[in-house]
């Protein structure tokens, strides 16, 4: 059986491909010819929260969305996309989940670490509750 945050990992990554848009599990190299936009699942960290009943946990997930110097807005809308999933309840095979939107942002930032290049980058912090 998969842990809490692999589950919601994996369908947070899942949904970013409903939407249609590429998604990775790391950084594309330059070998894979891979184009802009793009999204890329990040880190994700589990801070457990005992009660008398049960565990539950807080669960904060990295996505990062990538797109050319002249893709701000398409990047934007994406994220803003992804961005949704926070604003539900949903169940994966073993888990139910709680978006937690006002824990949640969202950072545009443009990226020059490669040379002669600029690049948009989106970071969208999720977060979400186990219960």
């Amino acid at each position: 059986m998969k842990s809490p945050q692999q589950e919601l990992y994996d369908y947070v990554g899942h949904q970013s491909e409903l939407m249609g848009y590429d998604t990775y599990d790391h950084l594309p190299m330059d070998s894979d010819n891979t184009d802009y936009p793009f999204v890329v699942m990040g880190d994700i960290d589990t801070v457990p929260i005992p009660n008398k009943s049960a565990i539950s946990a807080e669960l904060n997930l990295t996505v990062n969305v990538w797109g050319s110097q002249d893709q701000r807005l398409v990047i934007d809308t994406i994220a803003n996309s992804l961005l949704m999933i926070v604003s539900k309840r949903f169940k994966t095979e073993h888990y139910r989940y709680r978006g937690m939107l006002s824990g949640s942002n969202v950072q545009v930032i443009q990226d020059t670490s490669v040379p002669e290049t600029v690049l948009n980058h989106v970071i969208i912090q999720m977060k979400f509750r186990l219960i």
